[in-house]
């Protein structure tokens, strides 16, 4: 099974915290971010791929998408487009992470991740990216 589930509380009202789905191939890359996102407090879910990053979308109903690029199976472009025509994940935000350049970047953007960020990813920035699509998605 390819999920990890965490259902920590808010200190503050003992809400359940944001679930965020994790979509990344590399396995030391995919680990560090759910390991840092955990420490912060969220609900994390992992995908090593496009496909599976998309059935946990629709069966998990993260609050936030955190996709990689360059995946086998389903690539993370794909997976955005897919994610934008299906009712119950059109309107969640997503976060591309890429080691590529500008232009993948760019195609991300219009194929409806709502921000991208390059790799290697600075936790401060990521954390920053998190917070601030959270706010927006509620």
């Amino acid at each position: 099974m390819w999920t990890y589930a965490f259902l920590p509380c808010s200190e503050k009202n003992d809400l359940p915290m944001p679930k965020i789905l994790v979509v990344e191939d590399n396995l030391d890359t995919r680990e560090f971010i759910h390991l840092h996102l955990i420490t912060e407090g969220f609900n994390v879910v992992l995908a090593a791929n496009g496909q599976e990053g998309l059935y946990l979308a629709s069966v998990e109903h993260p609050n936030l998408i955190i996709t990689d690029i360059e995946m086998p199976v389903l690539d993370g472009i794909e997976m955005v487009k897919k994610l934008r025509a299906q009712p119950d994940t059109q309107n969640v935000p997503i976060l591309v992470l890429t080691a590529f350049g500008k232009e993948v970047i760019d195609n991300s953007i219009r194929a409806g991740a709502n921000r991208a960020m390059a790799k290697p990813v600075l936790l401060d920035e990521l954390m920053n990216d998190v917070r601030e699509l959270l706010s927006s998605e509620r």
